[in-house]
């Protein structure tokens, strides 16, 4: 089962879903006097995940809700569950008369 789903408010948003895993790690480069070059990495790596939706015009109000109230989005997709809030809300492209599609970023939820 693939679905996008508020877990705030139990609507299901979109059956159609892909995703993409994101990490950003804080790296700072340092260069030695000799010509050597030392890496630092500073905290956890921030994960983040990429989506692309298809959704109809009340999924469509139903991700402008979810950003709007920062709520908790489920991500089930190949048997693997993902949490994370709305970070990212790209501009909606009409792609058919019915369907919209869009580009969501969100910010992996670690407390679920």
């Amino acid at each position: 089962m693939t679905e996008l789903k508020n877990m705030d408010n139990g609507i299901v948003i979109t059956p159609f879903v892909s995703l993409k895993e994101k990490q950003e790690v804080i790296r700072t480069l340092h260069k030695t006097l000799d010509g050597r070059q030392l890496i630092s990495r500073f905290g956890e790596p921030a994960v983040s995940y990429e989506l692309t939706v298809y959704v109809k015009e009340d999924g469509r109000q139903a991700l402008f809700s979810a950003e709007d109230q920062l709520s908790l989005l489920k991500v089930t997709l190949g048997g693997k569950v993902y949490f994370g809030r709305i970070t990212k809300l790209s501009e909606f492209d009409r792609i058919s008369r019915e369907y919209f599609k869009a580009e969501i970023t969100l910010a992996k939820e670690t407390d679920v």
